[in-house]
Protein backbone atom coordinates (compact mmCIF):
# COMPACT_ATOMS: atom_id res chain seq x y z
CA UNK A 1 0.00 0.00 0.00
CA UNK A 2 1.48 3.40 -0.92
CA UNK A 3 1.86 6.14 1.72
CA UNK A 4 -0.88 8.42 0.27
CA UNK A 5 -3.40 5.60 0.32
CA UNK A 6 -2.39 4.62 3.88
CA UNK A 7 -2.75 8.24 5.10
CA UNK A 8 -6.16 8.52 3.42
CA UNK A 9 -7.29 5.29 5.07
CA UNK A 10 -6.26 6.57 8.52
CA UNK A 11 -8.15 9.86 8.01
CA UNK A 12 -11.24 7.99 6.80
CA UNK A 13 -11.12 5.65 9.80
CA UNK A 14 -10.87 8.65 12.17
CA UNK A 15 -13.87 10.34 10.54
CA UNK A 16 -15.95 7.18 10.66
CA UNK A 17 -15.11 6.57 14.32
CA UNK A 18 -16.23 10.08 15.33
CA UNK A 19 -12.74 11.42 16.09
CA UNK A 20 -13.05 14.53 13.97
CA UNK A 21 -12.16 17.57 16.09
CA UNK A 22 -12.72 15.76 19.39
CA UNK A 23 -16.52 15.55 19.13
CA UNK A 24 -18.68 12.50 18.56
CA UNK A 25 -21.06 12.00 15.62
CA UNK A 26 -23.73 14.17 17.33
CA UNK A 27 -21.27 17.01 18.01
CA UNK A 28 -20.72 16.30 21.72
CA UNK A 29 -17.49 15.99 23.68
CA UNK A 30 -17.09 14.29 27.06
CA UNK A 31 -15.25 16.42 29.63
CA UNK A 32 -14.34 15.96 33.29
CA UNK A 33 -14.77 18.80 35.75
CA UNK A 34 -14.38 19.95 39.33
CA UNK A 35 -16.45 22.26 41.53
CA UNK A 36 -15.38 23.78 44.84
CA UNK A 37 -17.29 25.94 47.32
CA UNK A 38 -15.07 28.23 49.42
CA UNK A 39 -12.09 26.06 48.55
CA UNK A 40 -13.72 22.73 49.49
CA UNK A 41 -15.04 20.14 46.99
CA UNK A 42 -18.83 20.19 46.57
CA UNK A 43 -19.74 16.81 48.07
CA UNK A 44 -23.21 16.25 46.63
CA UNK A 45 -24.68 18.45 43.92
CA UNK A 46 -25.75 18.98 40.35
CA UNK A 47 -24.27 21.06 37.52
CA UNK A 48 -26.31 22.23 34.52
CA UNK A 49 -24.99 23.78 31.31
CA UNK A 50 -27.45 25.91 29.31
CA UNK A 51 -26.52 26.90 25.76
CA UNK A 52 -26.97 30.43 24.47
CA UNK A 53 -28.54 29.02 21.28
CA UNK A 54 -32.05 27.58 21.84
CA UNK A 55 -31.26 24.73 19.42
CA UNK A 56 -28.55 23.41 21.78
CA UNK A 57 -29.43 20.76 24.32
CA UNK A 58 -29.04 21.67 27.98
CA UNK A 59 -27.03 19.04 29.82
CA UNK A 60 -26.64 18.15 33.49
CA UNK A 61 -24.35 15.96 35.55
CA UNK A 62 -24.19 14.94 39.21
CA UNK A 63 -21.32 16.29 41.32
CA UNK A 64 -19.77 13.79 43.74
CA UNK A 65 -16.79 14.66 45.93
CA UNK A 66 -16.22 17.78 43.83
CA UNK A 67 -16.03 15.93 40.50
CA UNK A 68 -18.32 15.43 37.51
CA UNK A 69 -18.22 14.23 33.90
CA UNK A 70 -20.44 15.82 31.28
CA UNK A 71 -21.18 15.09 27.63
CA UNK A 72 -21.64 18.53 26.07
CA UNK A 73 -21.72 20.46 22.79
CA UNK A 74 -19.06 23.14 22.17
CA UNK A 75 -20.07 26.78 22.61
CA UNK A 76 -20.89 29.41 25.22
CA UNK A 77 -22.82 28.15 28.24
CA UNK A 78 -24.49 29.50 31.34
CA UNK A 79 -23.55 27.26 34.26
CA UNK A 80 -25.82 26.46 37.21
CA UNK A 81 -24.59 24.68 40.33
CA UNK A 82 -26.79 23.40 43.15
CA UNK A 83 -25.78 21.48 46.23
CA UNK A 84 -27.37 20.22 49.43
CA UNK A 85 -25.99 19.26 52.81
CA UNK A 86 -27.16 18.29 56.26
CA UNK A 87 -27.40 21.06 58.86
CA UNK A 88 -25.45 19.88 61.89
CA UNK A 89 -27.61 19.40 64.97
CA UNK A 90 -30.90 20.32 63.24
CA UNK A 91 -33.70 17.92 62.42
CA UNK A 92 -37.01 17.84 60.58
CA UNK A 93 -39.95 15.46 60.69
CA UNK A 94 -40.04 12.80 57.96
CA UNK A 95 -43.18 11.54 56.15
CA UNK A 96 -43.80 8.85 58.79
CA UNK A 97 -43.21 11.22 61.70
CA UNK A 98 -39.60 10.10 62.21
CA UNK A 99 -36.78 12.51 63.02
CA UNK A 100 -34.58 13.16 59.94
CA UNK A 101 -31.59 15.47 59.44
CA UNK A 102 -32.48 18.92 58.12
CA UNK A 103 -31.14 19.44 54.58
CA UNK A 104 -30.25 22.86 53.16
CA UNK A 105 -29.35 24.17 49.71
CA UNK A 106 -26.27 26.27 50.32
CA UNK A 107 -25.04 27.54 46.94
CA UNK A 108 -26.37 31.12 46.38
CA UNK A 109 -28.80 31.95 43.55
CA UNK A 110 -26.09 33.83 41.62
CA UNK A 111 -24.63 30.37 40.84
CA UNK A 112 -27.94 28.64 39.98
CA UNK A 113 -31.44 30.14 39.52
CA UNK A 114 -29.93 33.60 38.82
CA UNK A 115 -26.61 32.33 37.49
CA UNK A 116 -23.87 34.77 36.54
CA UNK A 117 -21.47 31.89 35.89
CA UNK A 118 -20.48 31.22 32.27
CA UNK A 119 -17.96 29.14 30.34
CA UNK A 120 -17.06 28.42 26.74
CA UNK A 121 -16.40 24.88 25.52
CA UNK A 122 -13.78 24.92 22.76
CA UNK A 123 -12.84 21.72 20.90
CA UNK A 124 -10.04 20.99 20.71
CA UNK A 125 -8.88 23.11 23.62
CA UNK A 126 -11.03 22.53 26.69
CA UNK A 127 -9.57 19.65 28.73
CA UNK A 128 -11.13 20.06 32.18
CA UNK A 129 -13.90 22.31 33.46
CA UNK A 130 -13.13 23.96 36.81
CA UNK A 131 -15.44 26.13 38.87
CA UNK A 132 -14.25 27.70 42.13
CA UNK A 133 -17.35 29.20 43.75
CA UNK A 134 -16.99 31.69 46.62
CA UNK A 135 -19.31 33.19 49.17
CA UNK A 136 -19.30 36.97 48.84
Amino acid sequence: MNSKLAAGTVVLMMLLSGCSGGTDAEGFVQLPGEVTWNGEPVQDGMIIFRGSDPSERNVAAPITDGKFVVKIQPGKKTVEVTARREVAGKFDVGPSGEKVPLIESYIPAKYNSESELTTEIVVPGTDTLQFSLQEM
